[in-house]
């Protein structure tokens, strides 16, 4: 209105400080040119192309440190002179679904580990599902499982089981949102059994506990007992037989172990060190004996009570009686897996699902 009443109406300042009841210094201010005023602050958006950069430089500096230490938003912007602040990086990475998560636990893999998982990928990735059950007469592993007799001691293992629940932000210390974290060392109050487990032939062939130490001559009574028994009732026919195991060398390994395998007619169908993602036992098979265990518990009285022998017998029971079905489709998982280690060119790979 100031500046109508002088540039249109030929108003002098005094007269329309007059005509508008405001102080002359209002009105001359109001006269004066106006002026381009900077924006303050720190840009808060970023271009497309400032984001790409951003997740490519945080890929870039996670690979570098390689589990060594934290990266944080903070160093990606300082890398990339970016003016804006953290906040903004941050929210431009949750659109693109990048948080801040847990550091996977795996197999740290050496650079031979990977060449030789990749030799054995572009050897086995185009067998078939039949092949790898027909081959595999046995794959057998160790295990050692806590027991847990009363009703504290199940809660607790099924505690350890469960993967999460939905809830509100500020919900996860309330009861039903926390569970015993996996470092956490948790006494029973009754000893633990190691056992060796031996999956082929369409079914659980071998569970058995190890009693005493394992070494050499626990690998003898393993080998020319149990599995060797097994092998023969399963193929009858048979005189030689194709094993997997790791590459333990305490038991599986040792010498007084390959003499009893060459003893019993038992060859090693030989995996890449570090590769429990290519033996059955640990990536199926343990799993699903835990699970039925927790959820046949999960139907028991708070009042029910175990010995030890029941509960590895009851153990023992469960991973006899797993489902053909389930057998078969774990050991010829591994046409998948063999595939998709060849797509990770002998790095890690995505295990469930469909993940790559």
């Amino acid at each position: 209105m100031v500046r109508h009443m002088h540039f249109q109406r030929k108003m002098m300042p005094a007269q329309i400080a007059a005509a508008t009841g405001r102080d002359l210094s209002t009105s001359v201010r109001n006269l004066q040119p106006r002026k381009k005023t900077k924006k303050l602050g720190r840009p808060r958006v970023l271009s497309e192309d400032q984001i790409n950069r951003v997740e490519k430089t945080l890929k870039d500096l996670v690979a570098k440190a390689d589990g060594t230490k934290e990266i944080t938003v903070a160093m990606v912007k300082k890398r990339l002179r970016l003016k804006c602040c953290d906040r903004v990086i941050s929210n431009a990475l949750h659109q693109r679904n990048i948080y801040f998560r847990s550091l996977r636990s795996k197999p740290r893999l050496t650079d031979d580990d990977i060449k030789d998982r990749m030799a054995f990928a572009k050897k086995y990735r185009n067998k078939t599902k039949a092949w790898w059950i027909r081959t595999l007469h046995m794959s057998i592993d160790l295990k050692r499982f806590s027991v847990y007799v009363n009703a504290a001691g199940r809660a607790y293992a099924a505690q350890r089981e469960i993967r999460g629940a939905y809830r509100k932000p500020g919900q996860g210390l309330h009861k039903g949102y926390v569970k015993p974290p996996k470092a956490l060392k948790y006494n029973p109050g009754v000893k633990s059994g190691l056992l060796a487990a031996g999956i082929g032939g369409k079914k659980v062939l071998v569970w058995e506990e190890i009693k005493g130490r394992w070494n050499g001559n626990s690998a003898i009574d393993l080998y020319k007992g149990p599995i060797l028994r097994a092998l023969k009732k399963a193929f009858p026919s048979r005189k030689k037989f194709t094993i997997l195991e790791d590459n333990d060398p305490t038991g599986f390994c040792s010498k007084k172990g390959i003499q009893a395998k060459i003893d019993s007619g038992i060859q090693v169908f030989a995996i890449p060190k570090r590769s429990p993602d290519l033996n059955v036992c640990v990536y199926a098979l343990w799993k699903q004996v835990v699970r039925q265990m927790r959820a046949q518990e999960a139907k028991w009285s708070k009042s029910k009570r175990e010995t030890r022998d029941e509960y590895l017998g009851r153990l023992r029971r469960t991973a006899l009686s797993l489902p053909r079905q389930f057998v078969m489709d774990a050991v010829g998982d591994m046409k998948r897996r063999c595939q998709r280690l060849f797509a990770a060119k002998g790095g890690l790979f995505e295990e469930g699902g469909r993940g790559k």
